[in-house]
């Protein structure tokens, strides 16, 4: 992954936050306007990663009998670069991630910036939905099986704040012949604010990235 462009994913971010947060005069968007369409030139002429070298960035990065590599215990990760919910690559992804695998689990450390929030003060239902399908993702790295998403039911059990740290918890557990569950848990201050169990189509770790 390239340095400079993870940090220019996280000064995306940072302008995503600040407009969401902040009164502007016309004259100071105009500006910025025209500095992000003069930045959108330059991006434009970079070469571009089709579908199949994107693809083959994804399976070394999240399947492990592919080439991914394998979590110890212990070790802080990411799912992957351009995840849109902890990949430095992205700007889309919340204001800090951090996954670690704890045993057979996965912990998550978050903060959803104020881009993300619905009622002010507090994550968008949708971004803590996509938050724990993501986090579930990465705790495929640590079982070493490889699945599809097919279905995510997710329990709000308390307002996620923005802008503080959530920790975020999830493992395996159920496996059967041709699927599996990850549940997970967030809390903040100790107290439980939502709750989700993600059951995914078990696939063979070739047709992961055909598909």
């Amino acid at each position: 992954m390239s340095e400079a462009k993870a940090h220019l994913a996280t000064a995306l971010h940072a302008a995503a936050d600040l407009l969401t947060e902040r009164e502007h005069s016309p004259e100071a968007c105009e500006d910025v306007l025209a500095l992000v369409e003069s930045g959108n030139k330059i991006l434009q002429a970079g070469t571009e990663k089709h579908q199949d070298v994107r693809l083959q960035e994804f399976a070394m990065q999240m399947v492990v009998p592919l080439g991914a590599p394998i979590i110890e215990d212990g070790d802080y990760f990411e799912a992957f670069n351009a995840s849109p919910y902890s990949g430095k690559d992205n700007a889309l992804r919340p204001t800090s991630v951090r996954y670690r695998r704890v045993g057979a689990e996965v912990h998550g450390e978050v903060v959803l910036g104020i881009a993300l929030e619905g009622a002010p003060g507090r994550a968008h239902g949708g971004a803590t939905a996509a938050l724990f399908d993501d986090l579930m993702g990465a705790t495929q790295r640590v079982t070493g099986l490889s699945g599809y998403t097919r279905s995510l039911e997710v329990s709000y059990l308390g307002p996620m704040p923005t802008d503080q740290m959530v920790s975020y918890r999830a493992y395996l557990s159920e496996q059967s012949q041709d699927t599996f569950t990850i549940e997970a848990v967030a809390t903040h201050d100790s107290q439980p604010l939502a709750k989700a169990r993600g059951v995914f189509t078990l696939m063979d770790a070739d047709k992961f990235v055909s598909a």
